[in-house]
């Protein structure tokens, strides 16, 4: 007599079987995509790029502001009205401005050459240390009028949120070009030839 219940072979898998191998195979899919992920991802800060506001300057054509301060050693009251009729370059600077530093010898040199046609003014800006700039413009053999503004009220009227800057006005005061930063003696020349020639772009 023959025992059905020792029959041979495998019994075929039941539906709920196939589907717990099936979400396993997923699961682990799933598993091996997110570590790949993960190792390959790019985890260097991402550059943010924040909007710039435009430099704030006084617009050329426009009128000079007037100043009226104590000159640097003593000495005649430096003002903007006494270079009326004569183009006139006024620069900002400070002792404490590595940059500024840099260029009061091309400033010097300016001054001696265009003595007569052109005025150079300096002005010490926000600056506690009188001592230090009288040296600075020794050193550079600069003699020039320098305007002393302590507490940056000329550089305010101005306009200056850094410092050096450079404004080249015509004969009668007005603003025909303003230079950022450490001005060269080519640009210092380029600028007051064109003032001198009337040939200012």
């Amino acid at each position: 007599m023959s025992d059905t219940s020792s029959t041979l072979g495998t019994p075929p898998p039941k539906r709920g079987d196939r589907r717990w191998w099936l979400g396993a195979a997923m699961a682990g899919v799933l598993l091996l995509a997110f570590i790949v992920f993960v190792a390959t991802r790019d985890t260097r800060p991402k550059a943010v790029a924040y909007p710039v506001a435009p430099v704030t300057t006084l617009p050329t054509g426009s009128a000079a502001p007037a100043f009226s301060l104590p000159r640097l050693g003593g000495g005649q009251t430096v003002t903007l009205a006494s270079t009326l009729g004569t183009p006139t370059v006024v620069n900002f600077f400070a002792s404490w401005c590595k940059d500024c530093q840099a260029e009061l010898g091309n400033f010097a040199t300016l001054s001696a050459r265009t003595a007569g046609h052109v005025t150079i003014i300096g002005i010490d800006a926000n600056d506690a240390d009188a001592s230090a700039a009288q040296t600075l413009l020794a050193n550079a053999h600069a003699t020039y009028p320098v305007g002393v503004d302590s507490k940056a009220v000329t550089a305010t009227a101005y306009l200056l949120t850094a410092l050096p800057v450079t404004f080249f006005l015509d004969a009668g005061g007005r603003i025909v070009h303003v230079a950022l930063g450490t001005q060269t003696l080519a640009s210092l020349t380029h600028w007051t030839d064109a003032l001198t020639l009337g040939t200012v772009r």
